[in-house]
Order: C-alpha cells, then sequence, then structure tokens
C-alpha cells in the first residue's frame, strides 16, 4: 500500500481503534473502582451502625423499664434502616457497574471493528499471505493469513458465499480444464502388457487447498467411493516440484514418484490447472467479513488487543515514510487529496489524548492543541 493511502487509514481507522480500546479500558476501571468502593461504604456504613449500636446498649445499663424499650426500639429500627440503606446503596453500585460495563463492551467493539477496517485494507507490507478454503457440509470455509513486518499476524474470514466458484463445490472443470491421472497399471485384454488406469482429476471436488507464495497443497475427492488425489507444486514453473499422490479404501499411490506413471501424466496442464486455483484462491483472499485473530508477541483474544501497540509497530514500520509524506504535505503539496491535509492530521491526533504527543513527534508534526 502507498504511503498516503497507509497514513489514511492509520489516521482514521487505526487513531479510532486506539481511541476505543482507551475508552472501553477506562470504562472497565470504573466499574471495578464502583465495585470497590461499594465495599468501602458498606464497611463505613457497618462502623457508623456499630457505634450507635453501642450507645444504645450504654442507654440500656441502669436504666428504667422506658428507656430500655425505647433504646430496643431504636435497635430494631437501625437494623430495618441499615438494611434498606445497604440495598439502596448495593443496587446503585451494581447499576452503574454494569453500565460501566456495558460501555466497555460496546467501545470494545467498535475498537475492533475499526480495527477490522484498518487491517481489510492491507495496511502493513505482507511478508506472506497463506489462504486456505476447506468444504464442510457442502460450503467452503475460507480464510486468510497475513505475516507482515512488525512481527504482526492476523486472520480474516473471507466470504466464500459471495466468490463465483467457491460459492458451491468446485471442480477443475469448472475453471476450464480436463486432467487424467495415471494411477494404477492393468492388464490389457486384447493384447501382451499393461494399460494405465486413468482418473478423471477434473471430476473431483476440491475437498482443501491452501497457497501461499504460488505454492498450492490441494485435496480433490471423489464422492460416492471415498478416493482423493493430493496436488503439491512448489510454484508454477516447469522446474518446480508438482507432486501426486492417489488413495482409496484399497489402495495408496504416489503417482510422480513412480516413473512408469509418471510418464502419462500432462505436467504442464496440471500446473496450469494448480496455477489458475492458485489466482482463484489470491483473488477470494480479498473478500475479508471478520478478523478471526491477531498476534504481536503473542495470540490474545481480539477483545483484549492492544490498540497502542499496534499503533507505535505501525509507526516503527511506516514512520520514515510517514515522516517524508508529512513534510511533503508541510510544504505545500495537494496531490494526495484535502482528506491528508496537516490541518487534517492534527485533528484526528486529538481523539488519541494524551498519546497524542507521542504520535505527534513520530510524524514530525506539532502537537495539537
Amino acid at each position: 500500500m502507498e504511503a498516503a493511502a497507509s497514513l489514511r487509514q492509520t489516521v482514521t481507522h487505526l487513531f479510532d481503534a486506539v481511541r476505543f480500546s482507551k475508552h472501553a479500558k477506562e470504562m472497565e476501571e470504573a466499574a471495578r473502582k464502583a465495585e470497590s468502593d461499594l465495599d468501602v461504604e458498606l464497611s463505613k456504613l457497618e462502623s457508623h451502625t456499630e457505634e450507635i449500636t453501642n450507645l444504645l446498649t450504654s442507654m440500656k445499663t441502669g436504666s428504667d423499664d422506658a428507656v430500655k424499650e425505647l433504646a430496643r426500639q431504636l435497635e430494631e429500627f437501625l437494623e430495618t434502616a441499615k438494611a434498606q440503606a445497604s440495598g439502596k446503596l448495593e443496587r446503585k453500585t451494581r447499576e452503574q457497574a454494569e453500565d460501566y460495563k456495558r460501555t466497555a463492551a460496546s467501545e470494545k467493539d467498535k475498537a475492533l471493528k475499526s480495527l477490522e477496517a484498518y487491517l481489510a485494507a492491507d495496511p502493513l507490507p505482507v511478508v506472506e499471505l497463506i489462504v486456505q478454503v476447506r468444504l464442510t457440509e457442502g460450503v467452503y470455509e475460507a480464510r486468510s493469513r497475513y505475516e507482515c513486518e512488525g512481527s504482526i499476524k492476523y486472520d480474516f474470514r473471507l466470504a466464500a458465499q459471495n466468490s463465483k466458484l467457491f460459492h458451491q463445490e468446485l471442480t477443475l472443470s469448472q475453471l476450464g480444464h480436463e486432467i487424467r491421472v495415471p494411477v494404477r497399471f492393468s492388464k490389457a485384454v486384447l493384447k501382451k502388457g499393461r494399460v494405465p488406469g486413468f482418473e478423471r482429476l477434473d471430476q473431483y471436488l476440491l475437498a482443501s487447498a491452501e497457497t501461499s507464495g504460488g505454492k498450492i497443497r490441494a485435496t480433490f475427492h471423489k464422492p460416492g467411493n471415498e478416493a482423493n488425489l493430493k496436488v503439491v507444486t512448489s510454484g508454477p514453473k516447469p522446474e518446480d516440484f508438482l507432486g501426486l499422490e492417489y488413495g482409496d479404501q484399497t489402495e495408496e499411490v504416489n503417482v510422480t514418484n513412480d516413473p512408469s506413471l509418471g510418464a502419462y501424466i500432462d505436467l504442464e496442464l496440471v500446473r496450469k490447472a494448480m496455477g489458475d486455483l492458485v489466482e482463484e484462491l489470491v483473488e477470494l483472499s480479498k473478500k475479508k467479513v471478520g478478523l478471526l485473530r491477531l498476534s504481536l508477541d503473542g495470540e490474545e483474544p481480539l477483545e483484549d488487543i492492544n490498540c497502542e501497540s499496534i499503533l507505535h509497530l505501525v509507526l516503527k514500520v511506516h514512520g520514515p515514510s510517514y515522516r517524508a509524506l508529512v513534510k511533503e504535505i508541510s510544504e505545500g503539496s495537494q496531490k494526495h487529496g484535502a482528506d491528508l491535509s496537516i490541518g487534517f492530521i492534527q485533528e484526528r491526533l486529538k481523539v488519541l489524548g494524551d498519546l497524542s504527543g507521542t504520535v505527534s513527534t513520530a510524524l514530525s508534526l506539532q502537537n495539537p492543541r
């Protein structure tokens, strides 16, 4: 992603993610403080009640019956008043704490949505992209995994149902390929020798596939007889490795390791088909619909993601290009549009609160006031 687009994503979606996550933490802390304060207030109520109880006890000592009766009635009233006061305190605090927790949950959800929007645009240089699909009960479950500069990794769920190919069970014939794979030999009926027995790979359903860097590992399944064909390539070039394995309920055959079978394989056609499948999987990776996983130093639950750490990582990776871009804009360049002016960036910095100074310095900007 070019520097201008990356900076625009950062100051909008990532800044929002930081803002919402900071507010969520504040609300969680407020909820904890409210619950802690309740214990303090109940303890105070208990202490004050005990003082009055001791006073009433002293009233009964050496007093006549009328004073003793008055003290007894006051003790009963005190217990009732104490129960009412503590109940009122608890209800008020619980309601307040729950309100804080609901706000925190809402802010966390907004932070996650902002983070999803940020990462969906691939704002960091991608070191490796892995795309996976798996057929489950007639539907493809798909995800993409990104490993980026700065050791950040994240997974997205992909909308296979919106794909022209993966919205239904896929065969290679849908890509225009007719591939026969020799898997065994049988004796010829009318002449001496053996003849190869072929399986039509293009009639098998794609059961699972994983691709990365032009490589692919795919398994195709033939409904009805539990037969599978596995294809592995290290790339699309003629010199790249290609492996074919066949298996059913009675046999396992490494086709490419058997020279007699391998002689009947159209390697170029298989590579072409796998290359087309890789292209379709990479195209599918653009249909992101939900962040599934994210890790920095180690994987964390999404609701506990430290958005500030992600921002610092992004500034570390993109700092030089961002500073060069800010300098260019500050010198009057308008080629990146009005939505990336110095004024806009400074205004967006305000949402970061006490973090704005650090980020301003990282961008070589004056701290917004």
